[in-house]
């Protein structure tokens, strides 16, 4: 895993996204450490997501969406709110891959897919942005597969999303930014 500063509002999707794991079924995982600065508090998250959007099941999130995180935690074991991308959001989703493992392979473990899954994205990164990831003012979020849909839902999903290192909001795409 290539180290990067990771925001407050990556740690806590990522928290959202292990829990994620255990009760849908997706992992996920930000290329950094712990060691980011804030530049947006958990109030203002929440004042603003919960007035716009759509509480959407993660296996249905797709490219070129974007999401913030859920008000109520209750609800962040399962979803994520999609929001119109001319708004204010976190995260952008700009790819869905797969991994290249058939129907019926043995789960590789989870350090195996996380790894494989970020490689997808970072592999894709330069071709959304229009810049390399060390080039760039945004960090990549991956989710991928956990055992349990891995083996009973045959999950190969990958979702690739970028979020700013500073941890503040985009508004619109940032599809060939450059950023």
């Amino acid at each position: 895993m290539i180290p990067r500063h990771r925001s407050p509002v990556g740690r806590s999707l990522l928290t959202v996204a292990a829990a994620l794991a255990l009760l849908v079924g997706c992992s996920s995982s930000d290329s950094g450490d712990d060691s980011g600065a804030t530049t947006t508090t958990a109030s203002e998250v929440t004042t603003t997501t919960a007035l716009a959007g759509v509480l959407t099941p993660t296996e249905s999130v797709i490219a070129g969406q974007c999401l913030d995180e859920v008000p109520d935690p209750a609800q962040q074991t399962y979803a994520v709110l999609v929001i119109p991308c001319e708004d204010p959001h976190i995260y952008e989703v700009y790819a869905q891959t797969r991994l290249d493992a058939g129907a019926g392979a043995e789960y590789p473990g989870a350090l195996a897919v996380s790894n494989d899954a970020e490689a997808q994205c970072f592999e894709v990164f330069p071709e959304f942005m229009g810049v390399t990831w060390e080039q760039s003012d945004y960090d990549i979020q991956t989710w991928w597969p956990s055992e349990q849909s891995w083996v009973t839902k045959r999950d190969r999903t990958v979702l690739c999303a970028v979020y700013k290192v500073t941890g503040g909001r985009t508004k619109g795409s940032v599809r060939g930014s450059a950023q």
